[in-house]
């Protein structure tokens, strides 16, 4: 199932590409500020050096003249100083104003709007500024002219044009997804490289495992060559191999003394009870039925801790079972021998297909024996769950190349929140009564057991009217027999 929060590397590569990508927003605004406030600063150098100039002009007009300038004087000096992307003319409030007599500027001259826009005649002095006017951007400012000659108006075309503006847009588009792609590929890399370390621990971390040898790791993680971030989780880690070793090894102690210190006595129960209830013939009924009762308990608790030792064994990989390919009518045919002593045995109903008694024999690859001891447990879970007068069946099918096992009783069913632990250790299902002895282990067990010999067990199917349990099986060729 996929997780819906992000890993660290996804967090981690999306927060740099956001950071790029703002980063690179703010560098192009910056960009185009820096560029505007440097036109804007080359603009009015150009305006006072030309305003300096367009005034010697005049004063030197003006010395052979004893009157004032006449319109056209002015003219021929705006015309010097005009030219096809820089307007010059002369705002005069109290007449209209002199534009330059040059063919360069008919542009400018032949637009009233972008004059107005500019500040036609307006009077005083105007500091520099930008402003846009059909997608064009311009510069303008003003200069007053000594002895209330007039205003010296100024309008510049930068030259950004719609269809430039477009193309520096799209180029910088392109800039910002090559940059983007560019930047992930080494985010990427970079990430790879940060993270390989936690990568490795976490490979490390996998190997974890009850081994037969009775180790739980192989190695410690060596603290000082890992990064300083992950030194307190390696830390963290090898003092938790160093407990689990203890835990495992102090399980493989408690299970051995187990099998040591309790199933001899329990056997020696067994037998003495059941010997003195064969060989005593005055005994009361209670007392023959107190004997039974002794018998039947000491099995049990025989059975139990065998149960318990087989489980930590497979649990831990050190279970062994030798696998022979075995005829499935015969696994069926020896087990119903070994039901009938059993005093619930005449409750379970086999049933063998004709097609695999009469057709060539169905071979699968499994433990004889071990694979009786599964069947007999989960018949036996089935008859606890049934009323008295309720019938197991235990029948055969070949499905899909897998021979079945279907083990079906007849009683309450198991709750569909509860298929899965009912066969985790020491779980039990919520129907469980207390009427119904038992620990839980024996279908952890069986799981265990059926994984070893490559089969599966699973609840078929589970309702108020009964459950079916399976077993399933490859079937091997007979020639492997």
């Amino acid at each position: 199932m996929e997780s819906n929060i992000l890993s660290i590397r996804k967090r981690l590569g999306y927060s740099l590409v956001a950071l790029f990508t703002v980063s690179f927003s703010i560098f192009l605004i910056a960009t185009d500020q820096v560029i505007k406030r440097d036109r804007l600063l080359r603009h009015e150098r150009l305006v006072m050096a030309t305003a300096q100039a367009v005034g010697e002009s005049i004063e030197n007009l003006r010395q052979g003249q004893a009157t004032k300038l006449d319109d056209l004087s002015y003219q021929k000096i705006l015309n010097e100083f005009s030219a096809t992307r820089v307007l010059v003319w002369l705002s005069r409030p109290e007449a209209d104003p002199l534009f330059p007599d040059v063919t360069s500027v008919d542009e400018f001259i032949g637009n009233p709007a972008l004059l107005q826009r500019a500040g036609l005649n307006a009077p005083g002095m105007q500091k520099p500024r930008s402003f846009t006017f059909e997608g064009q951007t311009y510069f303008t400012c003003s200069m007053p002219l000594p002895g209330d000659q007039g205003v010296l108006r100024f309008l510049e075309d930068v030259g950004v044009s719609p269809s430039g503006r477009q193309e520096n847009l799209i180029a910088l588009f392109l800039i910002w997804i090559v940059s983007i792609v560019f930047a992930t590929m080494v985010i990427r890399t970079i990430m790879n490289k940060a993270l390989d370390p936690l990568s490795k621990l976490g490979e490390v971390m996998d190997e974890i495992s009850l081994r037969p040898s009775g180790v739980v790791s192989d190695e410690l993680v060596p603290v000082d060559s890992q990064p300083f971030e992950l030194q307190s989780i390696v830390t963290s880690y090898n003092l938790l191999v160093e407990r689990l070793q203890e835990s495992w090894t102090k399980q493989l102690l408690f299970m051995r003394s187990i099998s040591h210190e309790l199933i001899t006595p329990l056997t020696l129960i067994a037998s003495s009870s059941n010997r003195l209830n064969r060989h005593l013939d005055d005994l009361a009924l209670s007392d023959r039925n107190l004997l039974n009762s002794i018998t039947a308990e000491a099995r049990n608790g025989v059975g139990l801790v065998r149960d318990f030792v087989d489980l930590a064994s497979s649990e831990s990989g050190s279970l062994s079972l030798p696998l022979t390919p075995t005829r499935a009518d015969e696994i069926v045919a020896n087990l119903s021998e070994e039901l009938q002593p059993l005093e619930w045995g005449a409750r379970i109903v086999t049933s063998l297909p004709k097609d695999l008694v009469n057709n060539s024999p169905v071979f699968i690859n499994v433990n004889q024996g071990r694979l009786r001891q599964c069947i007999i447990n989960v018949l036996e879970n089935g008859i606890k769950y049934s009323a008295a007068d309720k019938l197991v069946e235990l029948t055969m099918s070949i499905q899909s190349n897998c021979l079945c096992f279907d083990v079906r009783d007849y009683g309450l069913g198991i709750p569909e929140a509860e298929l899965e632990m009912i066969f985790q250790p020491f779980s039990r299902g919520s129907s469980n009564t207390s009427e119904v002895t038992g620990s839980g282990v024996g279908l952890a067990l069986v799981k265990q057991l059926i994984g070893l010999m490559g089969g599966k067990i699973f609840v078929l199917s589970s309702s108020s009217q009964g459950t079916i349990m399976r077993f399933e099986f490859p079937v091997i060729s007979s020639n492997n027999s």
